[in-house]
């Protein structure tokens, strides 16, 4: 089968992702005969269909095997939101925050395909551009609890899909397309063509368009300046020298444009009474070049490698504005935020004095450029570099004890209108876990915690009149975690639980508050703060049915203040509360199709700033049912319902509360309503 590839533009690839389906179904009767001829030779006929889902592991929740999410994510949050700990705040495109234990995105270290997120764009817009259709894996480490990873709050690691992820056996060459739908309102269609090049080579291209208009939220009303594209871009080639080495080098582009709103991060209402209905053309882009290195010789060695530059770009025109603007920005404005960097992570399995060590060591290196201009205005151009080498070391005492000292070193150099100044420290882990029977494990783990002071926002130009105090610290703290992991084999099914209970005190926490007299931002250092709550888990499979139920409480508090712990972006506070989480799946192996449902119970959260109201309670149920019908290879009809009851609501990690600009303004950014999905894929 061919198809010529026309135009780029987005009604062309759509219609061209349309007529290649097409094309594709005709096919379809072969494949199907195929299989009914095996039927009568009594083979097996069990769908080898690649399930197109992406894997999340998570250290919040103790699973057993691997969970697979088939939730036909457009967002950021139908990936994550699952995960205990673990919230997405942000309903616009252009406005997807990760938020772990009440800490947001730059408190986290973010990495895709071993690139670094690290960014700090404007107030108004988060840092990540991703696409969640293409990722095979996200690990979530929640809470710092590891010398490997760099954020005081956790991190997270996203990993694309390549050739090898799918190709079926004894297969050279392969393509899938799907088409998508959503009642609240948007459809979406991807392509990928993959194959093997050579004994060695292989390669992927892959294509993806969203097209998105403006959701109803859960009481019907549309909201405005949403409406836009996205279209996404992954070239892949992979080179395996032998069987222990594979090399992926990988470009990645994403483009996110549209009409949109002032001020993303905030709903509708509140854009309404600040700025009236004013929409600007946005573009906001991310191009990735990554080349990833992995070695595994048996147990001895295993280790990964990155190269990356990472580019991120945000345009708005905000040119012939007629509302209230500052005057130097009534012009095209651009901000970019490139990372260049490297990072190196092995592991190794020796034996000394009789016991067994697990070695983990790297190092990681990164240089943040931000640059900034208004219209033809002289570009404000800042820099911040940034190491690390780290080591831990499992050591198994006995064959129930182990531990595990870590040691990590830091550096930080920001080269900034503010300053320029040097961070380092030395920060020290330890970690136990003891086995009391073959299912049951306790474990406790505490880690220092350091982070600079980071670059300021880069889209608005404020350094000339921020102040940033001259003595300044670096944060530092301790993140402590105590729990038990169990695990039971029931012989036609099987149980899993896990509870972690975290306590995180972080010295110095630097704050960042809007100074309305110079219209500037003052950044310094305000007291202590702390963090804590726990995670607990419960799943429990037996045949084909599986049901899970997850509890998180996050609660913190600014100890110098005496008040919660709120920012500029935050003006309730950043507590996220108390969620729990409900999610059970049928697999209805005689009809090939899997069925679930997932709820999601947030409790009302009263730890706000004392002028603010509480943040509401709520509860959100959706469910899905996938079909792989093994008649017809490669085929996959996936159908979801999103927030079934229409529920009105608001994630905690949103922006929400209210502020008085004369008069009094609801910014809650509020979730959409009911959304009815379904998507048809065929894979061959």
């Amino acid at each position: 089968m061919t198809c010529s590839i026309p135009s780029t533009s987005k009604k062309y690839l759509l219609s061209y992702l349309t007529r290649c389906l097409k094309l594709s179904l005709l096919i379809l009767p072969i494949n199907v005969y195929a299989n009914i001829e095996s039927t009568n030779d009594e083979q097996d006929t069990t769908s080898t269909t690649t399930v197109w889902a992406t894997e999340i592991n998570s250290s919040s929740v103790f699973l057993g095997d691997d969970q697979i999410a088939i939730k036909q994510a457009d967002h950021l949050s139908d990936l994550l939101r699952d995960t205990p700990g673990v919230d997405v705040g942000g309903t616009h495109s252009v406005n997807q925050r990760i938020n772990i234990r009440g800490m947001n995105e730059t408190d986290l270290q973010i990495r895709l395909d071993g690139a670094s997120q690290s960014a700090n764009m404007f107030h108004h817009i988060g840092n990540l551009t991703l696409n969640a259709d293409i990722l095979k894996s996200a690990d979530v480490q929640v809470g710092a609890n590891s010398v490997v990873n760099g954020g005081i709050g956790g991190a997270v690691s996203f990993t694309t899909k390549n050739a090898q992820d799918l190709l079926q056996a004894d297969e050279d060459f392969g393509s899938r397309i799907s088409l998508n739908y959503g009642s609240n309102d948007y459809q979406q269609a991807s392509l990928a063509l993959y194959g093997q090049l050579s004994e060695k080579f292989d390669a992927m291209v892959y294509g993806y368009i969203y097209d998105r208009n403006n959701f109803s939220d859960g009481d019907g009303t549309p909201t405005f300046g949403s409406d836009g594209t996205i279209g996404n871009a992954l070239f892949k080639i992979g080179f395996a020298p032998d069987s222990q080495q594979r090399f992926d080098l990988a470009y990645d582009f994403y483009k996110d444009k549209g009409d949109y709103n002032p001020r993303p991060d905030m709903g509708s209402s509140a854009n309404e009474a600040l700025s009236q209905a004013t929409v600007m053309p946005t573009e906001y882009i991310r191009q990735t070049l990554s080349l990833n290195y992995l070695l595994q010789k048996n147990e001895e060695l295993y280790l990964t490698s990155s190269l990356y530059r990472n580019h991120i770009d945000l345009t708005r025109d905000e040119s012939g504005l007629t509302i209230r603007w500052p005057g130097d920005r009534l012009s095209e404005n651009n901000a970019k935020n490139i990372n260049t960097g490297f990072n190196t992570t092995a592991i190794s399995q020796v034996e000394l004095v009789n016991m067994y060590h697990k070695i983990t060591y790297g190092i990681d290196g990164n240089e943040q450029q931000s640059i900034s201009q208004y219209g033809n205005a002289e570009k404000t151009k800042e820099k911040a570099i940034s190491g690390a080498v780290f080591v831990e070391d499992r050591i198994n005492i006995t064959d129930s004890l182990s531990i595990t000292p870590g040691v990590r070193y830091d550096y930080f150099k920001r080269k900034a209108v503010t300053s320029t100044k040097s961070f380092d420290d030395i920060s020290f882990a330890l970690a136990a876990e003891y086995d009391i029977t073959d299912g049951f494990t306790l474990f406790a783990n505490s880690r220092q915690l350091f982070k600079a002071p980071q670059l300021l926002e880069t889209f608005i130009n404020y350094q000339a009149v921020t102040y940033l105090d001259p003595n300044i610290k670096a944060e530092s703290g301790l993140n402590t975690e105590v729990g038990f992991r169990f695990e039971h084999d029931l012989g036609d099914g099987s149980i899993a639980t896990n509870l972690t209970v975290f306590r995180t005190d972080i010295d110095d926490y630097i704050q960042k508050t809007y100074n309305p007299q110079n219209h500037g931002y003052d950044v310094e250092n305000i007291g202590d703060v702390e963090y804590e709550g726990f995670e607990a888990s419960i799943l429990y499979r037996i045949y084909d049915f599986g049901a899970q139920l997850t509890y998180a409480k996050s609660d913190n508090w600014d100890k110098t203040a005496n008040t919660p712990i709120i920012s500029r972006d935050s003006a309730r506070s950043t507590d996220i509360g108390d969620s729990i989480g409900l999610n059970l799946d049928y697999d209805l192996t005689s009809l090939d199709v899997i069925l679930g449902w997932n709820s999601r119970f947030i409790l009302e959260e009263d730890n706000v700033a004392q002028d603010q109201p509480v943040k509401p309670s709520y509860d959100v149920h959706n469910l899905y049912a996938q079909w792989l019908p093994r008649q017809i290879e490669g085929l996959a009809l996936t159908f979801g319902i999103d927030n079934i009851f229409n529920e009105q609501y608001a994630s905690h990690a949103s922006r929400s509360g209210t502020v008085n600009r004369g008069q009094l303004i609801n910014m809650t950014d509020y979730e959409p309503g009911r959304n009815v999905k379904a998507t048809l894929a065929y894979q061959f």
